[in-house]
């Protein structure tokens, strides 16, 4: 059950920017394909800014936080010597971190839909990875 959790944890993460970039039918490039990497930050304070409405005060003390979390998941990745569920721990912990920050700053309903977003942003990468996982694994198994 931890390896779901860390999973959804990530996923949150992360949703807010995937929320907003498959919200616009906008096909995902290869950063967001990468799990402890997320999209340029002044791109998602464009996006969240659509998305939620926000001030330019919010945007200012926001843009800061995704900065942040950005060089710090950057140099997360770049770090070899980190086991994949270290990593994917750490990357959980950054994201949690980040979002905290940034939910401190939104209003009560701008709360309550980027949390709808991170949710279902979660769901369709679930979906994605369920539909994933048995294409690449009926390649790489052949026949007995």
């Amino acid at each position: 059950m931890p390896r779901p959790f860390h999973l959804v944890l990530l996923s949150l993460g992360l949703a807010v920017a995937g929320a907003a970039w498959a919200q616009q039918g906008t096909p995902p490039t290869a950063p967001t394909t990468k799990h402890l990497h997320a999209i340029d930050p002044q791109q998602q304070i464009e996006r969240l800014t659509k998305q939620l409405q926000l001030t330019p005060d919010q945007q200012a003390k926001i843009l800061p936080i995704l900065q942040q979390r950005d060089q710090q998941l950057e140099a997360l990745r770049s770090d070899s010597s980190l086991k994949p569920a270290d990593r994917r721990a750490k990357a959980m912990s950054i994201v949690q971190s980040s979002n905290q920050q940034i939910d401190a700053l939104l209003t009560e309903p701008q709360r309550t839909k980027a949390k709808a977003m991170r949710e279902k942003a979660m769901e369709r990468r679930e979906e994605k990875r369920g539909q994933q996982a048995p294409a690449s694994s009926s390649s790489s198994g052949g026949h007995p």
